[in-house]
C-alpha cells in the first residue's frame, strides 16, 4: 500500500506507504508545501491509515524545505481529529533541517502533543528506535 503525490512541475511531494515488515506508516514529504500539498498527502495518509489499521506513524521531513506552519490550523482541527479516530496512536516525526521546519512542527506538538503520542526527532535511527519501543510495550500488554 504505497502512494506518491505530485507537485505542479511533477516532483514527488510525499511518498507515503504501509511498510508491513515494520508496521507503521512511513510519510517521505519533500520540498516546499502549499497547504494545498499538505492536506492532499496528509488525506492519503489518512486513507492507509484507515486501510491498515495502524496506529504507527513515522513522519520524515529531512527532506522537507521551509516552513508548513499555515496549515497546523487544519491539521489540528480538522486531520488529527480524524487521524486519531482512525486509529493514529504513535506519531514519530523526523525534524526537517532548517530552522522554519522545525519551527512549524514545535507549533503542531504544542498544539496536539497532549492528543497523541507525538515524539521529535532528529534521527530516522532514533525515530526507529522509539517506534519499536512502542510496539514491544504494546506486545506486552
Amino acid at each position: 500500500m504505497r502512494q506518491q503525490f505530485l507537485n505542479s512541475t511533477g516532483s514527488p511531494f510525499l511518498t507515503t506507504e504501509f511498510d508491513q515488515q515494520n508496521n507503521w506508516i512511513y510519510n517521505d514529504w519533500q520540498g516546499l508545501l502549499t497547504m494545498d500539498y499538505i492536506q492532499q498527502g496528509s488525506y492519503g495518509i489518512l486513507d492507509i491509515i484507515r486501510q491498515s489499521h495502524c496506529p504507527y506513524l513515522l513522519t520524515d521531513n529531512r527532506h522537507l524545505l521551509g516552513s508548513w506552519k499555515h496549515a497546523n490550523d487544519w491539521l489540528e482541527q480538522v486531520w488529527i481529529p480524524q487521524a486519531l479516530a482512525a486509529g493514529m496512536v504513535y506519531y514519530a516525526h523526523i525534524l526537517a533541517p532548517g530552522v522554519f521546519g522545525q519551527a512549524s512542527v514545535e507549533d503542531m506538538h504544542l498544539r496536539v502533543g497532549s492528543h497523541l503520542q507525538l515524539q521529535l526527532f532528529d534521527t530516522l535511527d532514533d525515530a526507529v528506535a522509539w517506534l519499536r519501543e512502542m510496539q514491544a510495550q504494546n506486545a506486552k500488554v
